[in-house]
């Protein structure tokens, strides 16, 4: 009885090696995965700060312009369409922070 409780034990050890090693070599494969994708990263990064400002940064003000005339558009067709209902007039709280809103809009078009 004996006998068979020691093989038992030396099978679980040498089942608990093998998992020990094949996680070890899951671990490895990662960290390599994520070493790999570290210099990856590392290389974009070195790739952007070489851009020059001027090219990197004409793409995205054309798209803040871009946004900043959609966003002034959608506020004066809002405030316009309120009017229009006939349920509010110039002096409404809503209409007057529509109009806030919108002078703000065009202060910050004209700064950029």
């Amino acid at each position: 009885m004996t006998r068979l409780k020691k093989q038992q034990q030396e099978l679980e050890t040498m089942r608990l090696r093998y998992l020990a090693a094949e996680e070890k070599e899951a671990v490895k494969s990662e960290k390599h995965e994520l070493e790999d994708i570290r210099n990856e990263l590392n290389r974009l990064k070195q790739q952007e700060d070489k851009k020059p400002w001027g090219s990197s940064s004409a793409g995205p003000a054309v798209s803040l312009n871009e946004s900043a005339d959609d966003h002034l558009s959608r506020l004066l067709e809002e405030r316009d369409t309120l009017l229009r209902t006939g349920v509010y007039t110039h002096e409404d709280r809503i209409i007057s922070e529509l109009n806030r809103q919108i002078q703000e809009a065009m202060a910050h078009r004209v700064d950029h």
